[in-house]
């Protein structure tokens, strides 16, 4: 695959990211911050190709597909990105020159496993199968501050564990205050019907306002 920037380019990309967003460069930068920035140019990338994708979705008036599932085993994403836009070799140039090693970044995030079974890598299969396929896809889920549930055996024995994914997955989101909407739980819901019309009324619930995020 052809990369879309030269080492020149994605350099200039990285160290602006650095400075603008933790005023810091190359010499200076933790490789925690070395992999948040890395992360963020990945994310700008995908954010205006998906852009230039749904115009032409809506410009075409093709049908999209909305998935719905509790559970998204979607694993660490800088190593994907980078690989599927040909960006892993020239990231991995340029970091070299600076002592920082692109093997070491990946392992600084944590994996998104927002589910632990295999509903979870149904749900990735489908949407890498729709990015590959170029099908206007997306996932919906619940925003998790824990995976679902992390596995490890102590003397013989199962134990399940919070597998704590945020903060360190945060720089893959972007959420959206504008769209916050009040969700109801609890309460009774009351029925009635008016000249052939249903209506329901929701009462005595506890609400929290929901903010969407975007992955």
């Amino acid at each position: 695959m052809n990369t879309p920037y030269t080492k020149k380019e994605f350099e200039k990309l990285l160290a602006d990211t650095l400075y603008k967003e933790f005023a810091v460069d190359f010499l200076t930068a933790t490789a925690d911050q070395v992999y948040r920035a890395t992360a963020l140019v990945c994310r700008r990338i995908l954010s205006s190709r998906h852009k230039k994708f749904m115009s032409r979705t809506y410009a075409s008036n093709s049908k999209q597909v909305y998935y719905l599932c509790m559970e998204f085993l979607m694993g660490r994403s800088l190593k994907t990105n980078l690989f599927n836009l040909g960006l892993n070799e020239v990231a991995e140039s340029v970091l070299a020159e600076y002592g920082f090693k692109l093997e070491n970044l990946y392992e600084l995030e944590p994996d998104a496993g927002l589910g632990n079974g295999g509903l979870g890598r149904l749900a990735a299969c489908y949407l890498d199968g729709a990015a590959t396929e170029q099908l206007p896809m997306n996932g919906y889920s619940i925003l998790y501050e824990y995976g679902i549930f992390r596995q490890s055996i102590v003397d013989g024995w199962q134990q399940a564990r919070a597998d704590n994914w945020l903060p360190g997955g945060g720089v893959w989101l972007k959420s959206h205050p504008d769209q916050a909407v009040e969700v109801k739980f609890d309460g009774e819901i009351v029925e009635r019907w008016e000249n052939g019309f249903h209506y329901t009324e929701h009462h005595n619930y506890n609400s929290i306002i929901a903010v969407p995020s975007h992955m």
